[in-house]
């Protein structure tokens, strides 16, 4: 099996609201900050009781991985044919004389061995929380947006952005997609069997965290506004700063020499390719 590694790129998905935008958003959402349920009901907080105590923009990572497969073989097959009628003996196909018999159904046939020539070609992609391993929806509509390409990670905490690390690794995507494109063939002959990992791409999401003070209750609560989509949603704290970046080479544990151990039995060769690919995709 050939196994093709794409080039492994980090992606900044650009804020499409400035932050202005999003601090007014939160401020005008403010009381969303301390939950819902009866108890929300009975002490809904006034706004004007509500201050804003600080604000983070963090990079929340995700998954973005494609990849290509190739079978061609060739296998034996008997194709049994029925014949078109029960006072059929035999049957001459292109120079070849084949006996009808009875086949066990309602109509006499007969057998012609074959050689069946097989092509399949698969294509699947997925687009995975760097943190928590789950599907991203929206993962295909915003990568097509605005964004940078970054070569080295660090650049990404500049004015005190939290970069919030994968939990997940390359390899961890990796195998979950590969367990999905290998596959067993029944075949007598395999003339190509291959895998191309057409996208290891490592996208980074802004997000926003506003944390507020109930001043009359004493208590404080987070809301936390995309930066890209507007969705806003409660949140349970400000994110505390990283004092070290994880490695380019640390997110990207996956090359030649640690794909065998994702692609079980087989002999595999590996091309680490760098992939002429569309950049814009």
């Amino acid at each position: 099996m050939d196994i093709e590694l794409a080039d492994q790129r980090i992606f900044a998905l650009d804020d499409r609201l400035s932050f202005e935008e999003v601090r007014q958003r939160a401020m005008d959402r403010r009381t969303n900050a301390f939950g819902g349920g009866l108890g929300a009901l009975l002490q809904r907080p006034k706004a004007d009781d509500i201050a804003l105590l600080a604000s983070q923009r963090r990079l929340e990572p995700f998954w973005h991985v494609a990849c290509r497969a190739k079978y061609v073989y060739e296998r034996s097959r008997d194709y049994v044919v029925p014949a078109s009628g029960s006072e059929v003996r035999e049957v001459t196909v292109l120079g070849t004389t084949f006996e009808v018999a009875d086949s066990g159904r309602t109509a006499r046939a007969f057998t012609i061995p074959t050689t069946e020539h097989c092509r399949e070609e698969l294509f699947h992609e997925v687009h995975v929380d760097g943190v928590s391993g789950v599907p991203v929806a929206d993962g295909p509509a915003i990568i097509t947006g605005p964004r940078t390409e970054v070569d080295d990670p660090m650049t990404l905490t500049a004015n005190e952005t939290v970069v919030l690390p994968p939990e997940h690794r390359a390899s961890f995507v990796i195998r979950q997609l590969l367990s999905e494109m290998l596959k067993p063939v029944q075949a007598d002959r395999v003339d190509e069997e291959s895998i191309a990992l057409e996208r290891t791409d490592l996208y980074y999401r802004p997000i926003w965290a506003f944390e507020f003070h109930w001043t009359t209750k004493d208590r404080r609560g987070v809301l936390e506004l995309d930066a890209i989509t507007g969705q806003l949603k409660a949140g349970e704290a400000l994110v505390p700063k990283l004092t070290r970046m994880v490695t380019r080479d640390a997110l990207f544990d996956i090359g030649a020499d640690t794909v065998g151990l994702l692609v079980p039995g087989g002999s595999i060769a590996v091309k680490v390719a760098r992939a002429a690919l569309d950049k814009g995709y």
